[in-house]
């Protein structure tokens, strides 16, 4: 009977050394770090341009005076004159962060509305913000 407790013992002994490695499960986390490129430089991103763009209602008073310089009265609120557009689009723009400015103007620009006026609002576009006396340089289209 001794002897079948050694032998349980030693085999007890081998079963726990063979389990060790098992039972030291080791837990491994991994950190997933993604640095978004901003070709814009410091502050927000394109897509918090956007979102910038949105909370100034898509820029709808820029496009307003474009379309007053354009002569194209018929789809613009008639009670308004081009310089209250502007003097509010002055005031969406300078809402936004100086490096969403152009990205917002371009984004705007985008909007199907525009296609096939944009080559000729485009000179005008990219001087909204020197217009505005936000920025010194022209937006670069």
């Amino acid at each position: 009977m001794a002897r079948f407790s050694i032998v349980f013992a030693a085999a007890g002994v081998l079963l726990l050394v063979a389990m060790a490695p098992v039972s030291e499960a080791s837990t491994t986390t991994i950190i997933t770090t993604i640095i978004e490129e901003n070709p814009y430089g410091r502050g927000r991103t394109e897509s918090g341009c956007y979102q910038q763009m949105e909370e100034a209602e898509m820029l709808n008073h820029c496009g307003m005076y474009l379309m007053k310089n354009l002569g194209e009265r018929s789809q613009v609120s008639p009670r308004m004159r081009e310089e209250d557009h502007k003097q509010l689009c002055c005031m969406q723009l300078k809402n936004l962060d100086e490096k969403c400015m152009c990205p917002a103007i371009m984004m705007m620009l985008n909007e199907p509305m525009w296609i096939r006026m944009r080559d000729q609002v485009m000179s005008m576009a990219h001087n909204l913000p020197i217009e505005c006396n936000l920025m010194s340089q022209p937006c670069q289209m």
